[in-house]
């Protein structure tokens, strides 16, 4: 349905004074002054002021400055070099790099686009291709987020193609075809090129927008079948990198879930004639999508929909779908694995991912003292996990005796697990990005408290463990783009690398070079992947910035230690003429004046980069921490949707925002008519 765009005007800022614009707000101005000279010289040793700073220089004002300093509606100063105007930076390369339709709805924007077709108009494959894409879709596609009971869907196919595209029973039958469908629109993102017969190529687009027709005419009472289509497109639209398609979709899958009290458990008592087949589908169901909301939410720095407080519905049991009846469950008739293992032990793991987002990524972030606590109860929490899975998890296994399905069990497990360290753990490395080239970046150890440095061995352990899984995946043709989940844990793992690299700038390179060398290797993988407007892309364009950034600031540190060497001569030679000529000047009465920075006068700018200044002794509000709180991990994950959110309402209004600079337009700003 066509939409009409209408022209949002930005709110109006006050008009101020010449002066007022390019002022910092007193008291914090000269201080911040100060650190920008001390964070301008730290690398070069040159002095870089801040092109409009109220600074007196020879008599003359800097206000006649031609170029104004970028600042937000506070007033605060970025500066070229700190963590906001890196991620500033990243955000217009988002913009320049990716298009986004304006005239898109506001539930899907900062999606790729999925290709339209007329939904009345629908061409079945041959039942051969159908019975092909069902298989695929139980035996590849879906790992551990298996909601749908493969008996029950076979079934349903046959009676599909027996009665020429339609279901006998009426009732709910619109949400059954939809089910088909979106389990054909997954299978065909996995599918070999040359397994379909050339009869009919259809997209798993089309697959999609065909479900979608069935479920917009969906009428009656709520079905599970209801819950497990939207479910099923769910997981689809994120394949599509249509992420904030599938938050809102999810936003409706989870009412409508909670509507019919899936989320909690049903009690046995009158349990004659109940169908066991749905009993467990409902628990399935229910787990997986706690699942997806805590990965939405990791993903995209949004709270989460369920609540642990509101829930008490049991885990899935661990049985074959074969061994699933309606009024009967053989538990126990094999001696193999189950395949129903891996998604339950996923289930247990979100439980636990749940709990790590609830306490160590609120809105209030917990003191270091309590983050430490959580964070060594989590460690052991996930270790235990781990423990019970071992023998199918550890390394060591001949993973080519393990049937393809085990495989991507395999895989998707260990990546979830380093993933839920990196989440546990990487607060420690960085607590805000706007600290990120800061020399105080992380939080320290305090007394009494065990070693930071422990838990960032922890994150970085994690993420060069997911490098190698992804590298695996590469190498051995294993890795599909709708793959989103693995693209993902590696665009956290290959953050954190590439964090640790700046941060150690100042320490030995062999120190961190290895790290920097995972990092781009695992992130040429992710960019091979990358086809246009996709997420892969997205999180390229993220992670070449972030791997430039690493590149300078440590290339940087070493030409400044070259530098240094020639000059530390150069000040010894004229230390010793210094203290002959005042030794001679001493002898003759004169009184000299001590050096600038010396130690009679102490250091002029001292260091504030970690909200002190001098010495610690008073503490002042820095553009860090006042921008902590929106530059946080979870905001850094959330560039990758690229204009829905992040960093633009800060700068709304101002013609020198960096991604407006050519069209004047922008998320927040003035849309087109």
């Amino acid at each position: 349905m066509a939409t009409t765009a209408r022209r949002i005007e930005a709110p109006v800022q006050p008009q101020r004074e010449p002066h007022e614009m390019n002022s910092l707000p007193s008291p914090i101005s000269d201080q911040l002054v100060q650190a920008q000279y001390r964070e301008s010289t730290r690398e070069t040793g040159h002095l870089h002021l801040p092109r409009a700073q109220h600074v007196e220089s020879r008599g003359q004002s800097s206000r006649n400055s031609p170029e104004p300093s970028q600042t937000d509606l506070q007033g605060h100063y970025v500066g070229p070099s700190s963590g906001v105007s890196f991620l500033l930076r990243i955000q217009k390369k988002l913009h320049e790099k990716i298009s986004f339709t304006q005239n898109s709805s506001i539930f899907t924007f900062g999606d790729a686009p999925l290709p339209e077709f007329d939904p009345s108009f629908f061409v079945l494959p041959p039942k051969a291709d159908a019975q092909k894409l069902v298989a695929r879709y139980f035996e590849f596609a879906v790992a551990t987020h298996r909601f749908l009971h493969r008996p029950t869907v076979e079934a349903w196919l046959e009676e599909f193609y027996e009665n020429l595209g339609v279901m006998r029973q009426k009732v709910g039958a619109r949400e059954r075809t939809a089910l088909l469908f979106m389990v054909f629109a997954q299978a065909k993102e996995y599918m070999p090129d040359d397994s379909m017969s050339n009869s009919v190529d259809t997209s798993s687009a089309r697959y999609f927008q065909a479900a979608d027709h069935q479920l917009t005419s969906e009428t009656g009472e709520i079905r599970l079948t209801s819950v497990q289509a939207r479910l099923c497109q769910c997981f689809y639209l994120l394949s599509q990198s249509r992420v904030n398609h599938c938050w809102s979709l999810f936003g409706t899958t989870a009412h409508l879930l909670l509507a019919i009290g899936i989320h909690r458990k049903r009690r046995m008592e009158n349990s004659n004639g109940i169908d066991l087949v749905e009993l467990e589908c409902r628990k399935r169901v229910f787990w997986c999508a706690y699942g997806l909301d805590n990965y939405l939410s990791a993903a995209l720095g949004r709270p989460r929909t369920f609540h642990d407080d509101d829930i008490d519905q049991d885990l899935p049991m661990i049985v074959n779908d074969s061994d699933l009846t309606p009024h009967h469950i053989n538990i126990g008739n094999t001696r193999s694995q189950s395949i129903m293992m891996a998604s339950v032990a996923h289930n247990t793991l979100a439980k636990i991912i749940s709990h790590i987002l609830r306490d160590l990524y609120p809105i209030k972030p917990p003191s270091l003292h309590i983050r430490v606590t959580l964070s060594t109860k989590y460690s052991e929490d996930l270790l235990h996990w781990r423990k019970g899975l071992s023998r199918f998890l550890d390394e060591g296994v001949d993973t080519s005796l393990l049937i393809p399905l085990f495989q991507r069990q395999r895989n998707v497990l260990n990546l979830a697990y380093y993933h839920a360290l990196i989440l546990v753990h990487r607060p420690f490395l960085l607590s805000n990005f706007a600290s990120l080239n800061s020399r105080n970046s992380r939080p320290r150890g305090a007394p009494g408290t065990p070693d930071m440095d422990k838990n960032v061995g922890e994150c970085l352990n994690a993420a060069m463990h997911i490098a190698a899984i992804v590298n695996d995946l590469t190498e051995g043709q294993q890795i599909y783009r709708a793959f989103w989940f693995t693209h993902y844990f590696a665009f956290c793992a290959v953050v954190v690398l590439y964090v640790y690299a700046i941060q150690q700038r100042h320490t030995p390179q062999d120190k961190y070079q290895s790290y920097i060398d995972a990092a781009k290797k695992c992130q040429t993988q992710i960019s091979s992947m990358a086809e246009n407007e996709s997420l892969a892309q997205r999180y390229s364009v993220v992670l070449e910035e972030l791997r430039l950034e690493a590149v300078k600031q440590t290339q940087q540190h070493l030409e400044s230690q070259n530098a240094n060497s020639d000059m530390t001569s150069t000040l010894q030679r004229d230390t010793r003429v210094f203290q002959a000529s005042t030794y001679s000047g001493q002898m003759n009465g004169a009184n000299q004046p001590p050096l600038p920075g010396s130690a009679v006068t102490g250091d002029l700018f001292p260091d504030i980069s970690d909200g002190t200044m001098f010495g610690g002794a008073q503490n002042v509000t820095t553009p860090s921490s006042l921008m902590a709180d929106l530059t946080s991990w979870g905001e850094f994950d959330s560039l990758v949707t690229a204009g829905v959110g992040g960093l633009d309402f800060m700068f709304m209004g101002d013609p020198n925002r960096p991604w407006d600079e050519n069209t004047g337009t922008g998320v927040g700003g003035v849309l087109p008519s």
